[in-house]
């Protein structure tokens, strides 16, 4: 039996178990740097959800947890219609989660890898709910820190922009230099999308830094 396989299996029973009955994990469906997702079912509400869990070797890191927790905590106050909702936050068993809708819809970089090239007026209309969704956010004092088209989804057959991932590259990074977090070798944050600001590890920047990935996003 190969060793990721095995490690994979053990993360979902862990998963599970730390879950509680609330909640059925189906399978994977997906993962990133710092984060896999699993289908799920909500079983008191009888729907599908998506349980997306901070990787076991950053959530043993307890400075990294508590952040990934307080911004989705923020990110689950906020309530727009381009903006992913968040259901439910929770840790426990060494793992930080949090549990959002099942999106039918691909990203747009699985659109623009397909079409290579959108109309003027589809990519004015994504970009603007987009814009719309971070708006949003800045008013709640919430920074996305890593805007690129893997993480504004399109959803259903209107292709409804949901803005996903919200402040976890600041959850994860802190203020390392670059968004780096070395200890565990992960990259936070996209350097073909990060403002000059963001990349060299400036303190304290604000909203004109997801402006500025959203900007290079349009181009």
């Amino acid at each position: 039996m190969n060793a990721p396989a095995e490690r994979d299996r053990e993360l979902e029973r862990r998963l599970q178990a730390a879950l509680g009955a609330g909640f059925a994990l189906e399978g994977p469906i997906g993962q990133g740097g710092f984060a896999l997702v699993f289908a799920a079912r909500d079983v008191g509400l009888n729907r599908a959800v998506a349980v997306k869990v901070l990787r076991p070797e950053l959530a043993g890191v307890a400075a990294v947890r508590e952040r990934f927790r307080r911004e989705a905590d923020a990110v689950a106050r906020l309530r727009h219609p381009h903006v992913i909702p968040v259901y439910a936050v929770g840790e426990g068993d060494g793992l930080a989660w949090y549990v959002m809708p099942v999106v039918t819809g691909a990203s747009l970089r699985a659109r623009l890898d397909r079409e290579r090239r959108l109309s003027i007026a589809e990519a004015r209309r994504i970009l603007g709910e987009a814009a719309a969704a971070l708006a949003a956010a800045h008013r709640a004092g919430v920074l996305h820190r890593d805007i690129k088209p893997d993480n504004i989804l399109l959803d259903g057959d209107e292709a409804r922009v949901l803005l996903t991932d919200f402040g976890i590259a600041k959850a994860i990074g802190g203020d390392t230099p670059a968004g780096a977090l070395t200890a565990t070798g992960v990259v936070v944050g996209t350097p073909h999308y990060m403002s000059p600001e963001q990349a060299s590890g400036e303190r304290g920047i604000d909203h004109r830094s997801d402006l500025y990935s959203l900007g290079v996003v349009a181009y």
